[in-house]
């Protein structure tokens, strides 16, 4: 089942395609149903839900769900492009016409509103799907084999986090197809080509789409930035030194960086400027206080306690039995449900650890928490260490065991994706050592990995978006391994 690319064999080529969209249609209509919940008021699938709805039915960017709160209240605290492409395909006119979000967030909702809901979540699928089919066709050009690409498409469409994820109104679908997009161009930028300005330029849209779709990849931005700068930095010396600079600093130039900086501020710019026309912040999402605020909150643990965080966070149940008369007293803290946990108390303006330690005309403004969290980090680095390989263990667990999907299904999305927060940093490491360029493809993946774990409480899903690329760099392993034996066989 191999195919290759450049002699292109389309009828082949569409007949497997046809069979992959088959098999993802058979396996959904065979296992997957949305359930009826709506999307939870306070929650953050509200927010994104609700822009929608109210950029859709009265073009305003705000995710107020009362009607008259709409044009006055033009607030919107996360970033825009998933709402913005939910928008795109929801429907509010016809038999929805009257259709509100009161209504939706209604204790008795009506049949009309959660129709329009459950209508809604198609558009998750729709997503998802392409999701699907940017990674088949990814793997095959990359491995030029039929089965690697079916293998890993399957993988990510039978993913009972992703499948499981429908319901909800949530970026991480969306966002793992941006992030492996830009990964994909990346690499191939630093590839010997002529096509390198095209290349960067599919990489800097893709990573202006990913910050507008999460904000903390801006400073991932900020990161390339500086770094193809200090590159170019480093050919200069080298150059006025009249020493042969690196053979890597050849595949950039400061051309391609000033591209690279102009394109993703010609995406980000026009939307940080609306939120400080409306907000008076030049951001791109309005909780960048709050998320490090509840990550400092986790500084009240007494460090000896930080160990029974990380058994919370396992999900081995025998194994926590080990420990349960511990944990009883002690994973109050941890347990985000609980309302005297770290999470709970972060947003309490008496009780937070930050927030406690403002002045009141201070606590509401998002530049004044961030700071004097990354203030009160700074006092503990050691504690903050301690609770980065808490939240990375945290991390690694995503909820795949939906009890809803065959076993088989949810033992290898358990597999796939706690594997791929374990292994990439590891699998980064040994590429860097080998001088293999293929560290490139997983370098947003560690960013990821690292920021979630070092800057945030590191929500399971949160590390979600990291695994279509880890598909891909396995299915890539594979491949290379497959001609190394059969050059090994050739030679004996």
């Amino acid at each position: 089942m191999k195919t290759d690319i450049k002699k292109f064999n389309f009828f082949k080529l569409s007949i497997n395609f046809i069979l992959f969209i088959l098999i993802c249609s058979f396996f959904l209509l065979s296992f997957h149903k949305f359930n009826s919940q709506t999307p939870s008021r306070n929650g953050d699938d509200a927010a994104y839900f609700n822009t929608a709805f109210n950029i859709e039915k009265y073009g305003v960017a705000s995710h107020q769900v009362e009607e008259f709160r709409i044009y006055k209240h033009k607030n919107l605290i996360k970033p825009p492009f998933y709402s913005y492409i939910l928008s795109l395909f929801l429907k509010t006119d016809g038999k929805y016409q009257d259709v509100s979000l009161e209504c939706i967030y209604s204790d008795n909702i009506s049949e009309i509103c959660l129709e329009f809901v459950q209508s809604s979540k198609k558009i998750n699928l729709g997503i998802h799907f392409v999701h699907s089919i940017i990674l088949f066709f990814t793997i095959l050009i990359f491995t030029k084999n039929y089965f690697l690409s079916f293998a890993g498409g399957l993988i990510i469409f039978t993913s009972s986090f992703f499948l499981n994820n429908l319901n909800y109104f949530m970026t991480e679908t969306l966002s793992t197809t941006l992030l492996l997009l830009n990964s994909i161009f990346l690499y191939l930028f630093f590839k010997p080509t002529r096509y390198k300005n095209i290349f960067l330029i599919f990489s800097s849209i893709f990573l202006g789409l990913l910050i507008l779709t999460k904000a903390v990849y801006l400073y991932y931005f900020y990161f390339l930035f500086f770094f193809f700068l200090f590159i170019n930095l480093i050919k200069f010396l080298y150059c006025k030194l009249k020493i042969s600079p690196p053979n890597f600093s050849f595949l950039l130039k400061l051309k391609h960086t000033l591209i690279f900086f102009i394109i993703v501020l010609i995406f980000i710019y026009p939307w940080k400027f609306r939120n400080f026309i409306d907000s008076g912040q030049f951001k791109i999402s309005l909780q960048g206080g709050n998320v490090i605020a509840e990550r400092a909150e986790y500084l009240k643990t007494d460090i000896k306690d930080i160990k029974y965080g990380i058994i919370f966070y396992l999900p081995f149940k025998k194994f926590k039995n080990n420990f349960k008369d511990k944990l009883e007293n002690k994973i109050f803290m941890f347990d985000e449900a609980n309302p005297n946990s770290h999470y709970q108390n972060s947003d309490d303006p008496e009780k937070s650890f930050v927030l406690s330690k403002l002045d009141w005309k201070e606590k509401n403004k998002p530049d004044k928490v961030f700071n004097k969290s990354v203030e009160l980090i700074k006092e503990e680095p050691i504690k903050h260490i301690y609770l980065s390989l808490m939240f990375f263990v945290r991390g690694i667990f995503l909820e795949t065991n939906i009890n809803k999907y065959p076993l088989i299904i949810e033992y290898i999305s358990s597999f796939v994706h706690w594997s791929s927060v374990i292994f990439i940093p590891i699998i980064f490491l040994y590429l860097i050592i080998i001088k293999n360029k293929y560290f490139i493809l997983i370098l947003p993946s560690i960013f990821t990995i690292f920021t979630y774990s070092f800057f945030t409480d590191f929500e399971p899903r949160y590390g979600s978006v990291i695994v279509s690329t880890y598909v891909l760099l396995v299915m890539i392993f594979i491949k290379e391994m497959f001609i190394f034996n059969k050059n090994e066989e050739r030679n004996n």
